[in-house]
């Protein structure tokens, strides 16, 4: 049988922007950065966001506040590599054209994940993101799995159970 994808973090941040954002109009996947001009101006808007589409990095929401765009990162898993991109992102934000018509506005960063720990927070206080922890129930059986997968046991376990999956050729 093939492994069935989950797709937890979408799931995680369209939850979250309901809970904690429904008055306020956001945006989901949005792709940052600048486009050409040039390729604009051959192209066109619809033609040319396409084009460009894979090669513009994406956060995960950005929500239209009265005075501010938040950018929203959510991680179950790499929660550094999470916080680390969104400085990245908020540099984009400026010469991002589907963003433009909010613009001046001053950008807040949300890093939403299903726990925290004392150095997250203090790398996020010092990047000036914000840590929010969203974790409902069906969260926490995700969050505890992956918590066991560094155990000895489960390492043992995941072995056995590939040795099995390389002797009956299956993937």
């Amino acid at each position: 049988m093939a492994r069935k994808s989950r797709q937890v973090e979408t799931r995680m941040v369209s939850e979250y922007l309901k809970v904690n954002y429904s008055k306020f109009p956001f945006i989901v996947k949005q792709p940052l950065g600048a486009v050409s001009e040039k390729l604009l101006k051959e192209e066109g808007y619809e033609r040319a966001m396409g084009i460009t589409r894979p090669f513009r990095p994406e956060v995960d929401a950005v929500v239209i506040l009265p005075r501010y765009l938040l950018i929203i990162e959510a991680k179950v898993w790499s929660l550094v590599n999470g916080l680390a991109k969104l400085p990245l992102y908020k540099s984009l934000v400026p010469v991002t054209p589907e963003l433009k018509e909010y613009m001046p506005r001053e950008v807040l960063m949300q890093l939403v994940v299903g726990w925290t720990n004392t150095n997250l927070q203090v790398m996020a206080r010092d990047l000036g993101v914000e840590v929010k922890v969203y974790c409902p129930d069906w969260l926490e059986k995700v969050k505890e799995d992956m918590h066991k997968y560094w155990t000895r046991e489960y390492q043992e376990q995941r072995q056995a159970k590939l040795k099995m999956r390389e002797y009956f050729g299956v993937e």
